[in-house]
């Protein structure tokens, strides 16, 4: 599954929540809080609000801790340059955070695949 793919999965209320959930645990792990407060309708933007300026003050300030929640979050080098090349109008942190709420989408929507597919 292509993270390009993913956009279809942001109108489903269970995974959107499950996502939310993903990059609050994620985002804790590094100290940094993110809040979610369940509105499918504007979740992308309520979370890309959120971790941006997070994203955009780690790379300035705090590489290690940058690449830590890149790896944490499994966001490839690859990934990355594809998308500045394809986004060269957006800044570098608005791109890496579209990327990383979309393959924390990603993580959820192919778990729940494979816990329904056991069932």
């Amino acid at each position: 599954m292509n993270i390009t793919d993913i956009s279809k999965y942001f109108n489903r209320l269970d995974l959107i929540k499950d996502t939310a959930n993903q990059i609050i645990k994620d985002f804790d792990m590094f100290g940094m809080e993110i809040k979610f407060s369940g509105n499918a309708y504007n979740a992308y933007e309520e979370l890309f609000d959120q971790i941006e300026p997070h994203i955009n003050n780690l790379v300035s300030s705090n590489q290690q801790k940058f690449m830590g929640i890149l790896y944490r979050i499994d966001i490839s080098d690859t990934q990355i340059k594809k998308a500045v090349d394809e986004n060269a109008s957006e800044s570098f942190s608005e791109i890496i955070t579209d990327l990383i709420i979309k393959r924390e989408l990603q993580k959820v929507v192919i778990r729940n695949h494979y816990k329904n597919s056991e069932s």
